[in-house]
């Protein structure tokens, strides 16, 4: 009856994973927008000059967009956006700022963890951010200390328990 006894689920913001070689910390109160369509017009509008990022390309701390497909990115902003949710012209955006999570993993034991996760080329340059990170489908870039991960908030405990046992 192991599978029964679950420990409680975490908090979703702060440090995660406090370990002497393998830190995962959330970054809380960023704001995410699904974007479809025409995806460089709908950063024109809701954040001008903000970059579009693909497979493991560096994540600046301000505004950017992290590329899920060729019609559709994920947005992210230091804060809520507050956009409306709908169709416009040629693209449409959904306000989703509880809906993913974002994980920053450093520390000397993470690049192991990377290559544990993935089995992308993480050096091909990639148009597109998405990859199977320990199974899960995920959105990865790179930051000075280690990675980042955007993962739909109700994997977030799949992914940690997974780190865990990285």
């Amino acid at each position: 009856m192991r599978e029964m006894n679950w420990p409680p689920a975490r908090r979703t913001d702060g440090m995660l994973i406090d370990r002497a070689r393998l830190q995962a910390r959330a970054l809380s109160g960023r704001g995410s927008a699904l974007i479809s369509g025409e995806i460089e017009g709908a950063i024109a509008a809701l954040a001008p000059g903000a970059p579009i990022l693909g497979l493991y390309a560096p994540a600046p701390e301000g505004t950017h967009a992290l590329c899920i497909a060729r019609d559709r990115a994920l947005l992210v902003t230091p804060a809520p956006l507050g956009a409306a949710d709908g169709w416009r012209e040629s693209w449409c955006a959904t306000s989703v700022d509880d809906g993913w999570a974002a994980v920053d993993v450093d520390g000397p034991d993470a690049p192991l963890a990377l290559a544990q996760g993935t089995s992308a080329d993480l050096a091909a340059n990639s148009p597109s951010a998405a990859v199977l990170f320990a199974g899960l489908r995920c959105l990865l870039a790179r930051t000075e200390a280690g990675f980042r991960l955007q993962v739909e908030a109700p994997w977030l405990e799949a992914l940690l328990t997974w780190m865990d046992g990285a």
